[in-house]
């Protein structure tokens, strides 16, 4: 047994080297194949990285890049600021506006009918304030093709879809991209593409990431109980100037190896990754309505507008201010020719702090605040002195293609409108005097302007000196030293006579302007506190008594009147009476309680 199992010992080992041989005889055969195998494999791998990177590049030619110029009239209106800044040596300010009348962007995809129509669909926002529109596909190598003067042929407002037509029918594509014919799923990973901005600078972008959430629906607004959606949450990147262009599914046997799922539109502020798309099946519908070849009950639609633009009003309960609502109405014609008019309007009548509302939205988007601006006008046009809105439909009637004329019952009387079809949605294209388009009633507000800066009555400080009378002792001079807060004014007043008398008052009082065409009058009122030192009469206007100085309060009343003719220039009139106790041989007696007064003003 021990020799036995000494024998075993030894040839434990040449029986373990020839396993070893054996064994890497075995892993070399297994090495090389697991060689050819992993170069197959690698060969494969680059073959389908090659085939999919050649595929997302396919995609730049069916997402394009969507710009807008804008209206005439708001170029030439953002013109005038531009000159402005030029003269103030505000290259920033050039600058901005520069880019800014470069017209807006978003993005778009190709969309090509069974019949082989061409359309570029993207979202309504993306267009709303164009005057023209054009589309630009770029190639990996920097190569573009843009096609120019595309159409609107539909939009719709609230779903936040449009349906661009190519320029005279043109039919460029043969395919576009493939729509998706299932909801995507929770988890499932998804794509996006299009040109957000980059500074000034628009560049392609594709960007990964997933379905957060199949179906969302939220609230229009905090103050509303509209919901919006349903909308695909997801975490692929969307930022300013993805709008409009495709949430992407990949799908091996479409051309481009996607499938569009939805419309990039939203993209939450306060969240981190949570955009929000239009999924297809809202998509198709807006398709199927837009490009039917049914007729269209155009008055059924614009009855449905108008009741909805009366309903937003809300009888205007607790002053709420509705421009915001009424801007939705406004067509871009309407903001266009009657934007100089409004802003000059707001700046001159509207609340404090609507005006810093508008000029906030005008500073981060022009058109944006002069749309608002043109709303404003609009709903200053329909509050009674209450601040009520009281409106109903009194007449409407047809003036021509597309265009209807709309009367209103408005708070006892009658504003009539004209509606229009923009982008297939009807809208405000004139409404009353005010907002009709007449460059007129820019320049006449213009021109009154400057009559007011003539007709200078609300002053910050005043001075003024001129003559007084005291009753029952003497002429003198008088001087009123003014600080002007809104109506109320903080001053100090002085008489003096030649007789011994003197009173200085500090006073606290009300100042209403009143501007008539060429005048303005300011009716005034107010209190004084001060001392009188005076010498006592005894018996008769030469027979002086004791110097005494006596405190007490005053009244005064009076009107300024200023003429155009002299900005800053008045003449005051005022009465004043006092109520100055004295102590004079034991009793306590009232002296020159009345004084007149007449003075030659300035104001700044």
């Amino acid at each position: 047994m021990r020799g036995s199992s000494k024998t075993n010992r030894v040839l434990e080992p040449a029986h373990e080297n020839r396993l070893m041989r054996l064994s890497f005889a075995v892993n070399s055969y297994k090495m090389a194949g697991m060689l050819r195998r992993g170069i197959f494999f690698i060969v494969l791998l680059f073959l389908i990285m090659g085939a999919a990177f050649g595929q997302t590049g396919l995609l730049r030619d069916y997402v394009g890049l969507i710009n807008q110029t804008f209206h005439p009239d708001i170029v030439a209106y953002l013109e005038k600021f531009k000159a402005d800044f030029e003269k103030q040596g505000n290259t920033n300010a050039v600058k901005g506006i520069d880019a800014y009348l470069k017209g807006g962007s978003g993005s778009g995809f190709v969309y090509v009918t069974p019949d082989g129509d061409n359309y570029i669909i993207t979202n309504h926002h993306v267009i709303t304030q164009s005057y023209t529109l054009s589309v630009t596909f770029e190639k990996q190598d920097g190569t573009r093709t843009k096609y120019d003067g595309l159409s609107i042929l539909a939009a719709d407002e609230d779903m936040d879809i449009a349906i661009l037509a190519f320029s005279g029918g043109q039919r460029p594509f043969a395919r576009g991209l493939a729509f998706l014919d299932r909801p995507v799923e929770e988890g499932e990973d998804v794509f996006s593409a299009g040109f957000p901005g980059l500074g000034i600078t628009t560049l392609w972008q594709f960007g990964r990431g997933m379905v957060s959430n199949a179906q969302v629906r939220f609230p229009a607004g905090d103050d509303t109980d509209r919901i919006m959606g349903p909308y695909i949450q997801h975490t692929a990147q969307v930022d300013p100037g993805n709008s409009g262009g495709p949430l992407l599914v990949q799908t091996p046997e479409a051309l481009t190896g996607y499938s569009v799922a939805g419309i990039n539109t939203l993209s939450a502020i306060y969240r981190q990754a949570a955009n929000f798309s239009i999924p297809m099946d809202r998509v198709k519908s807006f398709l199927e309505d837009a490009l039917s070849a049914a007729p269209q009950d155009e008055r059924s639609r614009l009855d449905k507008r108008i009741a909805s633009f009366i309903e937003g009003l809300d009888g205007g309960i607790g002053g709420k201010p509705v421009y915001e609502h009424i801007a939705r109405y406004i067509a871009n014609s309407c903001t266009a020719e009657n934007a100089e008019y409004a802003i000059t309007e707001v700046f001159r009548r509207a609340p404090r702090q609507i005006a810093a509302n508008i000029s906030e939205s005008f500073d981060y988007s022009p058109v944006e605040g002069m749309n608002y601006a043109v709303a404003w006008t609009i709903e200053n046009s329909l509050r009674s002195r209450q601040g009520k809105i009281n409106i109903a439909v009194d007449a409407v009637s047809s003036s021509g293609s597309d265009r209807y004329t709309v009367s209103f019952k408005v708070n006892g009387g009658s504003i009539s409108s004209v509606w229009i079809r923009e982008y297939g949605i009807w809208r405000i294209g004139t409404f009353g005097d005010f907002a009709a388009g007449d460059k007129s009633f820019a320049e006449k507000a213009e021109q009154q302007r400057k009559e007011e800066d003539k007709l200078r009555a609300d002053y910050f400080f005043t001075i003024a000196a001129g003559f007084a009378r005291v009753l029952d002792r003497s002429n003198g001079f008088t001087a009123d030293f003014k600080l002007r807060l809104g109506y109320m004014g903080y001053g100090i007043r002085l008489y003096s006579t030649g007789a011994p008398f003197f009173l200085g008052e500090l006073t606290t009082g009300v100042y209403v302007p009143i501007r008539l065409k060429h005048i303005a009058l300011t009716p005034y009122g107010d209190f004084g506190i001060g001392f009188m030192h005076k010498t006592y009469r005894t018996d008769s206007y030469l027979n002086g008594g004791p110097t005494q100085a006596d405190f007490g309060v005053s009244f005064h009343g009076g009107l300024q009147l200023t003429s155009s003719l002299l900005p800053g220039v008045f003449v005051q009139g005022g009465y004043q009476y006092n109520l100055y106790l004295a102590n004079f041989a034991g009793n306590d007696v009232r002296r020159d309680p009345h004084i007149f007064s007449v003075s030659l003003g300035y104001g700044w």
